[in-house]
């Protein structure tokens, strides 16, 4: 993974994400504490609507436990059981004193619409401030409310709007049904059906509503959900758990939730009423607020600061885009051109633009290339001018070795008393002296091969009887070029190294060989050879690391002298993929091979 990908995950993992996280985490929270304080605060409000229902039904119970046992009331069961049959209407005479009996008594009480009064045989009288007809006695036994009303046994029981079908769905409109008892028997006289139109309700809610009409809703509903009042009256009849998508759970105590109610986010918060010792079965208030006012100013704040964050974030992501790429990129670019610097291309250079310190670092990188790149060019020419010096102390040492064993071969000749002899060989020693003396470093092989020619006719006069020699070169590989004084240093070896213990005829061979890319010179001989000993020690890879003449015995160094100058001229003019090479069995002769490459010359 590179760089620029190794910033742009570690600025997502710990600047946008923790960012990201820490700013949720606080909506979050704040949402759950604002939820949490404001609910609480909802359950307060809803404590006090509780007890002002309370004290309505409680006043309203009263009212009604009052009249009940009142001697005019229980007069009316009286009579209407007395008449016979009991499917006998009842007289004009009854039901005018019954009406201004009511009138006088329960229907004083201005929440109570009508009443409607039935006996054990289901005969009634009803009264009421408005015409209408009585609910049937056989509706009222085949409803669900008469088992309960038969269970409170005397107590009331209050039946909300819609909340049996039996009773009617009027807004606000709510029903008392009970047993009524004998004063002094507590016998069952019959039924007593009110139906109360509670306008305080709106009052009650109202007064908690103020300023929140559009924002704020009351529920009064039963324990399966049915709303039988709602303060903002387009609710009722309608059930409170599917508006709430089933997230309301009527069975916990007291809580407040989000939800969404309507089509949006709002803050619910269920209260149980708990007043059902006054005939109230398990009703609850339900309050309904839209979120945008719970969170009000806090709600704008944050979207406003998260708005800003994002913003923040979105000019932090374009700064790493843009600022700390292009850093990146600088480097990723210099990181590339040094590794062509490490492989040796020096031309490489960094583009230069702008004037911030990244300019100067791609300048500066520049600078160093091109000293860097200075310094090999100087030490190149160092080195090319300390090869060319030992190559010329290299020479200057074969020259005299050379010419010493030569003068001393024609001093020998000269004591002798052959004259003619002496003549050839100078005249060969200045055709040898003429090519050495040459400016040129090298020179064709076909030069090469005249010069150990010469020195080989020579060696004849002093060697005389004791040694022959072949030379054998392919015509197409005379051109070649060689440096000069390669092989008659290494013939040399074998004449005086190889030959002069021996007591039979010694036999060199030169031979030239094509090679492919390369050119092998062979010089053999069937001299003493050299020792094992001695030869584990030339091990010539890379560079000759023992001289040649450093591993001869220490009166046999000048003649190994020439042999170490070859290899390492050689070394030193080719490199390291050129060089000599020797195989020798002792007793039995030697093998020196001189590997160069081929290299076309003019042939002189």
């Amino acid at each position: 993974m590179n760089l620029n990908k190794k910033v742009f995950i570690g600025f997502l993992l710990f600047i946008i994400i923790p960012l990201f996280v820490l700013g949720s985490a606080v909506y979050t929270v704040s949402q759950q504490l604002i939820e949490k304080k404001y609910g609480d605060l909802t359950e307060v409000t809803l404590q006090a609507i509780s007890r002002n229902i309370y004290y309505m039904f409680k006043e309203a119970n009263y009212f009604s436990d009052f009249w009940m046992v009142k001697d005019s009331i229980q007069g009316i069961y009286r009579t209407i059981d007395s008449t016979k049959p009991n499917t006998d209407p009842l007289s004009s005479y009854d039901l005018n004193t019954f009406d201004t009996l009511l009138r006088g008594s329960i229907l004083t009480y201005s929440p109570v619409q009508s009443v409607v009064i039935y006996n054990n045989a289901g005969k009634s009288f009803s009264a009421g401030r408005t015409s209408g007809n009585a609910i049937p006695w056989a509706t009222i036994q085949q409803s669900l409310a008469f088992k309960h009303i038969q269970e409170l046994n005397g107590s009331p029981l209050w039946i909300g709007p819609s909340e049996f079908k039996e009773f009617g769905s009027g807004r606000g409109e709510f029903y008392q049904a009970r047993m009524v008892k004998d004063f002094w028997t507590m016998d069952n006289l019959g039924y007593m059906l009110l139906k109360f139109k509670f306008n305080e309700l709106d009052q009650i809610f109202k007064s908690f509503n103020t300023n929140e009409q559009s924002s704020k809703r009351y529920l009064l509903i039963n324990k399966n959900g049915l709303i039988f009042y709602d303060n903002k009256q387009s609710l009722d009849g309608a059930n409170v758990l599917q508006l709430t998508q089933g997230k309301l759970d009527l069975g916990r105590n007291n809580y407040s939730f989000q939800a969404n109610f309507q089509n949006e986010k709002s803050l619910i918060s269920l209260y149980h009423l708990n007043i059902n010792q006054m005939g109230v079965q398990d009703w609850s208030v339900v309050s309904v607020t839209s979120w945008k006012y719970v969170a009000g100013e806090i709600e704008t704040i944050m979207k406003l600061v998260a708005g800003i964050t994002f913003i923040c974030l979105f000019f932090a992501l374009v700064y790493n885009l843009v600022f700390v790429r292009r850093i990146i990129q600088l480097i990723l670019r210099m990181l590339s051109s040094m590794k062509k610097v490490e492989r040796g291309d020096l031309t490489t250079r960094m583009e230069v633009s702008g004037k911030d310190e990244t300019t100067a670092l791609a300048r500066g990188f520049n600078s160093l290339v091109v000293r860097v790149e200075d310094l090999l060019d100087e030490v190149k020419r160092q080195q090319d001018r300390k090869n060319k010096a030992e190559l010329m102390l290299l020479q200057a040492q074969i020259k005299p070795h050379f010419l010493f064993n030569t003068l001393e071969s024609i001093n020998v000749l000269a004591i002798q008393n052959q004259g003619k002899k002496v003549s050839q060989m100078v005249i060969r020693l200045g055709n040898l002296l003429r090519i050495g003396m040459e400016n040129r470093e090298e020179i064709t092989l076909k030069q090469e091969l005249e010069h150990l020619r010469s020195y080989l006719e020579i060696q004849e006069f002093r060697f005389e009887d004791q040694f022959r020699y072949t030379i054998e070169a392919p015509p197409e590989l005379l051109n070649e070029e060689v440096l000069k004084l390669t092989l008659q240093p290494l013939v040399e070896n074998s004449l005086q190294h190889g030959f002069e213990p021996i007591d039979y005829m010694g036999l060199i061979t030169i031979k030239v060989v094509d090679e492919g890319e390369r050119i092998g010179l062979y010089v053999t001989d069937n001299g003493i050879g050299i020792s094992n000993e001695k030869l584990t020690k030339f091990h010539y890879k890379t560079e000759l690391e023992t001289p040649f003449h450093e591993i001869l015995e220490s009166n046999e160094e000048r003649r190994g002298l020439g042999v170490s100058n070859v290899a390492d001229r050689v070394r030193i003019q080719y490199g390291e993929h050129y060089g000599m090479f020797i195989c020798s069995l002792e007793g039995q002769g030697t093998t020196m091979k001189v590997v160069i490459p081929k290299r076309k010359g003019d042939i002189s």
